[in-house]
C-alpha cells in the first residue's frame, strides 16, 4: 500500500464519485477503478459502497481515513524537510487570510510564489481573525495575516501595516462627505456590524464605552458583501477597512470617511503556527507575504493616514 494509493482513496472519498475523482487526478475512471480495487484487495475489504449517485465510504473506509491522512501528511513533511535541507523550498503551505486582505493580495502572492518557488503549493483559507488564530493554534494552517487591535503587539506576531477603519455609507450621504470624521459621530447611527465575538465588534464596543457613546447595530452580518449591499441601499452604515471598498468608491456606489479622534488602532500582522517547526517553504511564503503587504502600504493601498488618538 503506497502513498499514491492512499491519495487515490482520499480523492475518491472527497469527490464522492470515481468519474469526478478521475477528472481531478487527470486519469481515466476505469484505471482509477482498478487501482481502488487493488487497494481494497490489500485492505481485505471494501472501502466504498457504490450507489446510483456515486460512492460512499464503507465502515472500513471511514476508519482508514484519519490514518491515511496522517501517513500522507508525514510523507509530505519528510519530503519537504529533505528538500529544505537542500535549500529548495517545497511542499504545501497552508495560508490563512482575512477576506478583505485576500481580495487585495491573493492574486499577486499566487503568481509570485509560482514564479519563484515552483515546488511550493499554496492552500488558501479565508476566515476572520478569531478563526485564523484558532486554526493556527490547532495547526490547521501554517501562516496567517490577521488583524491586531490596540498598541501592545504579542511576541508571536510581526507588524506589517496599519489599516484605517472607515465609516461606509451610500453615495450622497452627508455625514461621510468629508475625508475624516470623529469617532463620536457613531453615536446612535444605524450600523451593520459583524456578530460577536468579532475582534472589530469587541474593539468598537470597548472604545464606545470609554467615549460614553451608544453603538446602534440594527443588523448583524458577517459577510462583507452583505454589509456593503445593505449600506448601498441606504439607511444604514458599516465600518470596514478602506481597501475593501475601493471599487465601490471608484464607481460612486459608496463613500467613506476615515474614523479619527480617536482612530481605531488596527494593524495587519503576520503570525506562524507554533504547533510545528516552520519549513523553508513556509518561511519563504511568509517573507513574500510581508513584502507584498509592505509594498502596498507604501502605495497607500491600506488607506493609512495620520492617526489621532486623543
Amino acid at each position: 500500500m503506497d502513498t499514491e494509493g492512499l491519495k487515490l482513496f482520499l480523492t475518491v472519498l472527497e469527490q464522492g464519485s470515481l468519474t469526478r475523482a478521475a477528472a481531478v487526478m487527470d486519469t481515466s475512471a476505469s484505471l482509477l477503478s482498478r487501482r481502488i480495487a487493488q487497494l481494497e484487495r490489500e485492505c481485505a475489504g471494501s472501502l466504498f459502497h457504490r450507489t446510483g449517485r456515486g460512492v460512499v465510504p464503507s465502515e472500513l473506509g471511514r476508519r482508514l481515513v484519519p490514518r491515511a491522512q496522517r501517513i500522507l501528511a508525514e510523507a509530505d513533511g519528510m519530503r519537504a524537510e529533505a528538500q529544505s535541507m537542500a535549500g529548495i523550498p517545497s511542499g504545501e503551505v497552508r495560508l490563512g487570510l482575512l477576506p478583505t486582505v485576500a481580495m487585495v493580495i491573493a492574486n499577486q502572492l499566487f503568481h509570485e510564489v509560482k514564479s519563484r518557488f515552483p515546488q511550493v503549493k499554496l492552500a488558501l483559507y479565508e476566515g476572520y481573525t478569531g478563526q485564523l488564530e484558532e486554526w493556527l493554534d490547532q495547526g490547521k494552517i501554517d501562516v496567517a495575516v490577521v488583524f491586531h487591535y490596540g498598541k501592545g503587539i504579542p511576541q508571536n506576531q510581526d507588524l506589517l501595516a496599519p489599516v484605517d477603519a472607515c465609516l461606509i455609507a451610500c453615495h450622497g450621504d452627508p455625514l461621510t462627505s468629508s475625508a475624516q470624521l470623529p469617532f463620536d459621530s457613531l453615536d446612535g447611527l444605524p450600523l451593520v456590524l459583524p456578530s460577536a465575538p468579532s475582534a472589530l465588534r469587541v474593539a468598537l464596543e470597548a472604545l464606545a464605552h470609554r467615549r460614553r457613546i451608544r453603538l446602534n447595530p440594527v443588523i448583524e452580518a458577517n459577510s462583507i458583501q452583505v454589509q456593503l449591499q445593505l449600506v448601498a441601499s441606504g439607511g444604514c452604515y458599516t465600518i470596514i477597512p478602506f481597501h475593501a471598498v475601493v471599487p465601490q468608491l471608484q464607481n460612486g456606489q459608496l463613500q467613506a470617511s476615515v474614523i479619527t479622534r480617536p482612530s481605531i488602532e488596527r494593524w495587519l500582522t503576520l503570525q506562524l503556527t507554533t504547533q510545528r517547526p516552520s519549513t523553508l517553504a513556509t518561511r519563504e511564503v511568509a517573507r513574500a507575504l510581508r513584502g507584498i503587504v509592505e509594498d502596498l502600504a507604501e502605495q497607500g493601498a491600506w488607506g493609512t493616514t495620520g492617526r489621532e488618538n486623543t
